[in-house]
């Protein structure tokens, strides 16, 4: 019987935290062929309300406020539409020095920076971004 009910705990706590995870990875899926620079520092971002240029080199910080490192390039999809941007991931996070591929939709701006409730364990698991 514990058995069971350990199983059906993790099950469930898969299960809460699939929403937030699946709705990154539908953001970024194939990134390496959906997604192109935006090389226009004028183009808005609408839902963090800036331009591109405004947002090269924002600091990006976890859940508990610690740096995880910075943007370096917006993306944009085949519609011209920016959907994520790049983020070069500090190396003391844990992670290794790496840029990784953050679906828009996972970042708030607090008005200094990004903010997100993306783990460091979870930007371990992000699409690579080699361009």
């Amino acid at each position: 019987m514990r058995k069971l009910l350990s199983a059906t705990a993790v099950t469930l706590a898969m299960a809460a935290a699939a929403p937030a995870l699946a709705q990154q990875s539908a953001a970024i899926a194939n990134p390496a062929n959906a997604y192109r620079e935006v090389k226009d520092d004028n183009v808005m971002v609408p839902s963090l309300k800036r331009t591109v240029g405004q947002l090269d080199d924002m600091d990006v910080l976890g859940p508990d406020g610690t740096k995880i490192g910075e943007v370096e390039e917006v993306l944009m999809d085949a519609s011209g539409q920016p959907v994520a941007v790049v983020v070069d991931v500090e190396h003391g996070v844990g992670i290794g020095d790496k840029e990784v591929i953050v679906g828009l939709d996972q970042l708030r701006d607090d008005g200094r920076s990004l903010t997100t409730a993306l783990t460091n364990a979870q930007f371990g698991t992000l699409p690579i971004w080699d361009d």
